[in-house]
């Protein structure tokens, strides 16, 4: 497993990188942490010979940005590329093969705080074919511990496609951390009449459609719990991504899971408005699962523009 995690020496990036050596020492994974030159433009020395200025930005980004990961026991790289920051994140993903890309919700070209996820933490997951984990800043006065909490796995499930494969994805972390995982759908409920002699039977129509609704949730949970993952199903009825928050701040999640997009989102193929919507207000590392068959692909960046050549590498 290779896991890729993006660096640019922000709180949010050495936030970013902790989740990553954390999994990686869970999975056994190699770490490639890649920093985009393109972040620094305008703020190196024009004076400083090229390749002067570039071996002190890589000796910074190892020894100071990755200081966490030097330290731990996991198999990693640093990758120092030019170019613009999704696209050298893309563009990586793709020609390392990565299994998992880690960004955080906002680096140092965020200048408005009540920004919960930046530029090119949208883009990267507007654009990536693989799992993306998008973390935010450590919340005031959060311990700096070196494991991940996750305790507590939520992930969200309509029964499409990426939202199954998010479920595999959040059943196998809960199973190598021993946690718990909380499966959760939400469907919308119309009643016929809103008043009047019929709204008994449209109470009782909604208590039909949830125990369907948790029925058939419970069968596709059945062979996680064989596993011997400890799972909880949760069933409302309600608007998918508040109702989502909402589940995620009641059994305290450590880490949110979503499809890139579900049954209602035909409008935005690859992030659809609920993944959005939650990776943005849920101020919790929130992993966006893809479909099944594809990595990332380089040429989807926004501006359709190649991937800028490789820098120093190792």
């Amino acid at each position: 497993m290779r896991i890729m995690v993006g660096v640019d020496g922000s709180t949010v990036a050495r936030e970013a990188l902790r989740w990553a050596v954390g999994l990686g020492e869970t999975f056994g994974a190699e770490i490639v942490a890649v920093h985009a030159v393109g972040l620094l433009e305008d703020v190196h020395d024009p004076e400083a010979a090229a390749g002067s200025w570039r071996a002190g930005l890589r000796d910074l980004v190892e020894r100071s940005w990755c200081a966490g990961l030097t330290q731990s026991g996991c198999a990693h790289r640093v990758v120092v590329r030019d170019g613009p920051p999704v696209d050298v994140l893309l563009a990586a993903a793709h020609d390392e093969h990565a299994d998992l890309l880690i960004v955080g919700s906002r680096g140092v070209g965020a200048t408005n705080p009540a920004l919960a996820l930046g530029s090119t933490s949208l883009r990267v997951l507007q654009s990536a074919r693989l799992p993306v984990l998008v973390v935010p800043e450590p919340r005031p006065g959060a311990p700096s511990a070196a494991g991940l909490d996750l305790r507590r796995v939520l992930v969200g499930v309509d029964r499409s496609e990426p939202s199954l494969a998010a479920l595999g994805l959040a059943a196998d972390l809960a199973g190598a951390t021993g946690g718990s995982l909380s499966v959760v759908e939400v469907f919308g409920y119309v009643p016929p009449f809103p008043l009047g002699p019929a709204t008994a039977v449209s109470q009782r129509g909604e208590e039909q459609a949830l125990e369907a609704t948790y029925a058939a949730l419970e069968a596709e949970v059945r062979g996680i719990r064989d596993r011997g993952v400890r799972v909880q199903v949760i069933v409302r009825s309600g608007e998918p991504a508040p109702t989502l928050l909402e589940v995620a701040d009641d059994v305290g999640a450590g880490l949110v899971v979503v499809g890139t997009r579900g049954r209602g989102d035909p409008a935005d193929p690859l992030l659809g408005s609920v993944a959005r919507t939650v990776v943005h207000q849920v101020r919790r590392p929130t992993l966006v699962v893809p479909a099944p068959g594809g990595r990332v692909d380089p040429d989807r960046a926004d501006d359709h523009r190649e991937p800028a050549p490789s820098g120093t590498g190792s």
